[in-house]
């Protein structure tokens, strides 16, 4: 059988030869290759992209609902609170929501450094936590002190100063910042 096929084969030899492929064939199979390679690599490369840009996304997400929720919260809880305070005296009431306004802000801002600076921040939470405590004890005794318009003016300084102290501490913040930007350039330069 073998030498039937070798027979063949070498009988038909001419017939087999005209049936070879073009030289170019390889290299437009190469090309092709090639191109659907780069071209996967393209779409890799863009979906990649995508998750990044989504990954970034969610991430953005993930930081500002819970700052959301909070502010709502903290407004909702202010509107009460501010309520109670406009009996006793209207102007301190509204002085009062200002100031824990602007302390949420600053407490936001604060926020920031938690990443980069974990132990710098949680010694300004702490100063900041016993300054809030200070202020939920006053707002605890209103109802039942005896002089519930001085109860309410010392709350509204614990307010004064607990913006005082955040703005120490992210003064602080800036100069811990400005001198790394400092640093950073002075090694860019050497």
């Amino acid at each position: 059988m073998k030498d039937k096929l070798e027979n063949f084969i070498r009988d038909n030899k001419k017939d087999f030869d005209q049936f070879e492929p073009p030289a170019e064939l390889w290299d437009k199979i190469e090309k092709k290759l090639d191109e659907k390679q780069s071209g996967l690599q393209q779409i890799k490369a863009d979906k990649k992209e995508r998750v990044v840009r989504i990954s970034l996304l969610l991430k953005l997400a993930a930081s500002v609902i819970p700052v959301l929720f909070a502010g709502l919260w903290f407004y909702q809880y202010q509107v009460k609170q501010s309520s109670e305070l406009s009996h006793i005296d209207p102007q301190m009431a509204q002085q009062q929501i200002q100031y824990a306004s602007l302390i949420e802000i600053k407490r936001s801002e604060l926020k920031r450094i938690e990443k980069d600076e974990p132990q710098l921040y949680q010694e300004f939470s702490s100063e900041i936590k016993k300054m809030e405590a200070g202020y939920q004890k006053l707002k605890n005794d209103l109802p039942g002190s005896p002089n519930q318009e001085e109860t309410v003016k010392a709350m509204i300084r614990n307010l004064q100063i607990q913006i005082e102290l955040l703005n120490q501490q992210l003064n602080i913040i800036q100069q811990i910042n400005q001198v790394k930007k400092e640093q950073k350039n002075e090694t860019q330069h050497i």
